[in-house]
C-alpha cells in the first residue's frame, strides 16, 4: 500500500465533532462564516466515510427552522461541501415520544427515502411514526374567516411598508398582492394553511404531529400544481428553512392525488377561505418556494441575499431537485428560491420579486 493510500485511509477514519466539521466547512469558498450548532443542540460527529447526526432533546422539541432541529440542512452541508460519503441520522439518547418525536421520525423517513444511497436512518426500536404512512390519517383544516382579505388591502399594504415588517404582516400583504399572484402565476392564494396530523379524530390527545398551530405560511394553486411558500423576513436566515420546506412539501404530497395517505374530514363550506381541501386534493404536483426578503432594517435598502449561505449556494436546491425528480415520478415535487426585491411604499404600489439562479 502506498503512502498516499495509507494517508487517505487514515483521513477517512479521523473522528470529527461539531467544531471540526465547522472548520472543514469554512474552508469552502463562500461558506467562511457558516456556523454549525453546538453539540448540546445537535451532535454532529463521525468520519468522512460516514458522518453522524444525532438529535438531542433540545433539538427534537425546537422549531424546525432552528439550527438545532435542522438535521436535513446539516446533512446536505456535510454531503455537498465536506466530501462526506454517507450520513447516519438518529437520536442521541433514549427515544422520545409525542408529536415532536413523531414529526422527527416522519421527516427522517422521507429524507432517507429521498437520498437512499447517502442518508442512513438510525431507527429506534419500534417507532410508531414508521406506521404513519401505512394507513389513513387526518389533516386539520383552516378555520372560517369572517373578514375577506381583499377588504383589508390598503391596511395590509400600509403595514408592509414599515421598515421592518414582521412575517405575519408580510403574509397578510402578500395574500392580497396582485403582483404576488402574477409573478408566481397563481390562480388563488391563502395564508396559514394548517399541517396538523391526527389519528382517527381531530381532537386533543389524537395528535401525531404538533397540532393546531403548525401551518404553511402561504399556499396557492397554479392549475394542478400546489404552490407552497415558506416566507422569511429580513434577518431570518436560518439553515432550517430547508427543513421546513421539505416537511411541508412531503406532508402535502401525501395529501394530494387519487389515493392520498393523509385526508381531510368532510367539513362543508369554509367561509372566507380562498382554497379548500378539494383544491388541495385535486392537485397532482407540488412546488415549494423559499421566499426571502433581503432588506436593511434601518434604511429599507436591498442588501443582497436573504438566505443562509448554505441555502444561497445553488448546490443545495439543485441536489434536492435532482433527488425529487428521480424519486417522485408521480406527484412530483420541485423546489425554488425567490426574493422580495421591492416593497409597497406608504401603502401605495405593490411588491416586486426575483427568482434565484438555483431554480434550474
Amino acid at each position: 500500500m502506498s503512502i498516499e493510500e495509507i494517508q487517505e485511509r487514515e483521513e477517512k477514519n479521523v473522528e470529527f465533532n461539531n467544531k471540526r466539521w465547522q472548520t472543514d466547512l469554512r474552508n469552502r469558498p463562500g461558506l467562511e462564516d457558516c456556523q454549525f450548532p453546538a453539540s448540546s443542540e445537535i451532535a454532529i460527529g463521525g468520519t468522512y466515510e460516514q458522518a453522524t447526526i444525532m438529535m438531542t432533546e433540545k433539538g427534537l422539541n425546537a422549531n424546525m427552522q432552528d439550527n438545532d432541529a435542522a438535521f436535513e440542512a446539516w446533512a446536505l452541508a456535510l454531503l455537498l461541501h465536506c466530501n462526506v460519503r454517507t450520513v447516519k441520522i438518529g437520536m442521541g439518547s433514549t427515544p422520545g415520544s409525542g408529536p415532536h418525536y413523531e414529526r422527527f421520525l416522519y421527516r427522517l423517513k422521507r429524507f432517507s427515502e429521498l437520498l437512499p444511497d447517502l442518508v442512513k436512518a438510525d431507527w429506534p426500536v419500534g417507532p410508531r411514526a414508521l406506521e404513519i404512512t401505512e394507513k389513513k390519517r387526518l389533516l386539520n383544516q383552516p378555520n372560517e374567516r369572517y373578514d375577506p382579505p381583499n377588504e383589508e388591502l390598503e391596511k395590509r399594504m400600509l403595514a408592509a411598508s414599515a421598515a421592518a415588517p414582521s412575517e405575519s404582516v408580510l403574509e397578510k400583504a402578500l395574500e392580497v398582492s396582485h403582483a404576488f399572484l402574477e409573478h408566481f402565476n397563481l390562480d388563488k392564494v391563502m395564508r396559514q394553511w394548517p399541517v396538523g396530523l391526527f389519528d382517527g379524530l381531530i381532537a386533543k390527545g389524537s395528535e401525531i404531529f404538533t397540532g393546531r398551530k403548525s401551518a404553511i405560511d402561504l399556499i396557492g394553486t397554479r392549475g394542478k400544481t400546489l404552490v407552497l411558500f415558506e416566507l422569511k423576513k429580513a434577518g431570518n436566515r436560518q439553515a432550517g428553512a430547508v427543513s421546513e420546506l421539505l416537511f411541508y412539501a412531503n406532508v402535502m404530497r401525501d395529501a394530494i392525488g387519487n389515493d392520498p395517505r393523509f385526508e381531510y374530514a368532510p367539513k362543508g363550506a369554509r367561509k372566507g377561505c380562498a382554497i379548500s381541501p378539494e383544491d388541495v386534493n385535486g392537485c397532482s404536483a407540488i412546488c415549494g418556494v423559499l421566499l426571502g426578503s433581503p432588506r436593511n432594517l434601518d434604511t429599507g435598502a436591498k442588501t443582497g441575499t436573504g438566505f443562509h449561505p448554505l441555502i444561497a449556494e445553488p448546490s443545495m436546491f439543485q441536489a434536492l431537485n435532482a433527488a425529487t425528480k428521480r424519486l417522485y415520478v408521480d406527484r412530483p415535487i420541485h423546489f425554488e428560491m425567490a426574493e422580495i426585491t421591492k416593497y409597497p411604499h406608504n401603502g401605495c404600489g405593490d411588491f416586486e420579486f426575483s427568482h434565484a439562479p438555483s431554480n434550474n
